[in-house]
Formats: structure tokens, C-alpha cells, sequence
């Protein structure tokens, strides 16, 4: 194992991160994506079905993992309390339905198979006012605010080609334009309501929004200003209008073709994929904290020499400015080892000093 001291690398972290184009600070933050893909590999889940149908199995393969990385990377990842039902996921309300097979993680199904089908479910969905959208997501009723947190969705292009099917909502954005732009105007409401629902019901505020929006790659720059630019536009102005809100963007896809567009709106932070350079997100957008760009297959199959060679190439290029957070431009991969990861983490500590 490498002669890291686990405990200064998370304090320094911790002093570190949310200090975005500061170099007051020992050093660039890191942070390790490591989520359900991950997890299942590395414990060798013997069913998924049971992992995602039982919460205290959940909860008890989440502990186990937990000793585990405690060990090598001094970290506790996973939740351990058994987790309580969430509000359904705004695509549910487009009929999507989840499926969970042996060896995967939770699918989302096509809901809607016809423009008619989708015509008729958007005279349902735009006909519901708070409470009966409310109960529809299954969440539960509002609490007294005692305090604010960002609000997390996937993405428009994301949310569309799961709905429609890739193919389908693409052809869509050109057969039935005006039906796709009704569509995409009540995701833009629906999603709104929804991030304030959810949070609501936990006694908090929104102050902020995230998205994961992997398939905005699928989007030409004319089709993506038509139709899923006016959604980001609007849950920006709603739900991170205030000044220190958060604007953040995940898409760990090729999508180098939209840059210009995403410039325009001040995100905060951002997650590229892994063959977006980091000069040329940094060319467009000067003011967003880069979150990446270590390849993930790097990190899982290259060995300690590409891994430090990657970290290198980022922090040498724009880490000067005090604005990359040093992580994989994606989750980690399923495969990853903790000895990989720690050697990652060895490679920024030693790599991306501001301390001298």
C-alpha cells in the first residue's frame, strides 16, 4: 500500500474543497465517484434484485464496502441507515417504468410509444396542480423549512431519450417539433415543481440545481438551443437565481459540440467527459470549477504511471487558476481496485500543491 497519512489527506481535502479559483488552500480537492456500479463489482453482490428490493441488505452490503474502503482510502462512501421509499423520479411521470434484472442496476423503460400517447399524457400531466403532482410522485408533505440544499435531476436530453427512446425523441425533435416543444416546456415546469415537492416534504428550500444530462451528446447545437436549452434556462432562473447558488452540469459523453451554448449559463461547476481537454473547457468556460478529467478506464486498467501522468497533463494545465477539482470525468468504473484509487489519490496529493 503507499505511504499515505489517510487522515491529513482528508483534513487538507476538507480545507480544500469549496474554495474554487482560490490558491489559499494546501491543495487541489479531490473527490471519488464511486456509486452502485462500483459497489456491486467490488463486493461481488451475490443477487441485485435483493440488493435494490431490501433495504436493510442494502444498508448491510453498504457497511460491509464501507469497512472495507475505510481501510484503503479512509473514506466511508455508502450510506448505512436503511433508506426510507423516495418520490418517484420525474420520468416515472412520463410512464417510464424501472427495471431491475440479476447482475444490473436499476433500467429505465420507454413510457410513451406514439406522439398521440404523448399528446394525451401531456393533457394529464399540465392538468395537475401541486398536490395532485405531489401525490402522484408518492412524496410526502411539506415540513417546516430549516434549511436549503441544491436540488438534483437528470438532464432534458437525458430525461427525453428515456421517456421517447433514443431514437424516437431524436426523430421527434424533427417530425413533430411543436409536440417536442410542448413537451419540453412542461419538463421544464414539471421538473421545477417537482425539485421544490421533494424538498419541501424534507423541510428544506432549493437553492441550486445539478443535472446529469449524459445524452445531451445526441443533441445538434441547433436542436439542443431549441428544445433543452429553454429547460436549463428556466430551472437556473428558478431554482439557482440567487447569487452562490449552484449551477452544475454532468455529461460524460462527447459533447464539445455544445461548450459554446453551456457558456451562457455561468454554470458553477461542471463533469465533462473524458475527451473533453481541460484547456478547452476551460476556453469556454472561464468561470466554472473543471470536475475532472481523469479518464475512468485510466484509472481502472492504466497502472500508477498513466494515472500520475493524467493528473499531471490537468494541473499543469489550468490547475494554476485554482479552479479544477481533481476526479474522474465520470464515475469510477466497475473493476476499479481500492489500490488503484489510492494511487490516484497519492498522485494529487504529491501532484497538486498550492503549499509549495
Amino acid at each position: 500500500m503507499i505511504p499515505l497519512d489517510l487522515g491529513r489527506f482528508w483534513q487538507e481535502n476538507e480545507a480544500s474543497v469549496g474554495r474554487a479559483f482560490s490558491t489559499d488552500k494546501p491543495r487541489a480537492p479531490i473527490f471519488l465517484p464511486l456509486d452502485d456500479h462500483w459497489l456491486l463489482d467490488e463486493m461481488q453482490v451475490p443477487s441485485t434484485v435483493r440488493f435494490y428490493s431490501d433495504p436493510a441488505y442494502r444498508a448491510e452490503v453498504h457497511r460491509a464496502c464501507n469497512d472495507r474502503c475505510e481501510e484503503w482510502i479512509g473514506l466511508r462512501p455508502f450510506s448505512e441507515a436503511i433508506p426510507e421509499p423516495e418520490p418517484d423520479r420525474i420520468e416515472v411521470l412520463f410512464g417510464c417504468r424501472t427495471e431491475v434484472l440479476e447482475g444490473g442496476t436499476p433500467w429505465l423503460e420507454p413510457g410513451v410509444s406514439s406522439p398521440e400517447e404523448l399528446a394525451d399524457l401531456l393533457d394529464d400531466l399540465e392538468s395537475l396542480d401541486d398536490e395532485g403532482l405531489r401525490r402522484r410522485l408518492g412524496a410526502g408533505p411539506p415540513k417546516p423549512i430549516s434549511g436549503t440544499s441544491s436540488a438534483w435531476s437528470r438532464g432534458p436530453a437525458t430525461v427525453a431519450t428515456s421517456v421517447l427512446g433514443t431514437t424516437e425523441a431524436l426523430l421527434m425533435t424533427i417530425d413533430e417539433e411543436e409536440l417536442m416543444e410542448r413537451f419540453f416546456c412542461s419538463l421544464a415546469d414539471l421538473m421545477v415543481r417537482r425539485c421544490r415537492i421533494v424538498a419541501a416534504a424534507q423541510g428544506r428550500s432549493v437553492f441550486g440545481i445539478g443535472i446529469a444530462d449524459d445524452n445531451c451528446a445526441l443533441f445538434s447545437p441547433e436542436l439542443y438551443r431549441r428544445f433543452c436549452l429553454p429547460v436549463w434556462q428556466t430551472l437556473a432562473a428558478e431554482l439557482a437565481g440567487e447569487p452562490g447558488a449552484m449551477r452544475y452540469q454532468h455529461s460524460d459523453s462527447e459533447m464539445r459540440h455544445l461548450l459554446p451554448i453551456l457558456a451562457g449559463l455561468n454554470l458553477t461547476a461542471c463533469n465533462f467527459g473524458p475527451t473533453l481537454p481541460v484547456r478547452l473547457i476551460r476556453e469556454h468556460l472561464p468561470d466554472t470549477e473543471i470536475q475532472g478529467q481523469i479518464a475512468p478506464f485510466t484509472l481502472r486498467d492504466g497502472g500508477p504511471e498513466a494515472v500520475e501522468a493524467e493528473v499531471r497533463r490537468d494541473f499543469e494545465a489550468v490547475g494554476g487558476d485554482g479552479g479544477l477539482l481533481m476526479t474522474t470525468a465520470g464515475s469510477i468504473p466497475a473493476g476499479t481496485s481500492l489500490a488503484a484509487i489510492r494511487c490516484f489519490m497519492e498522485s494529487v496529493d504529491r501532484i497538486c500543491r498550492y503549499d509549495g
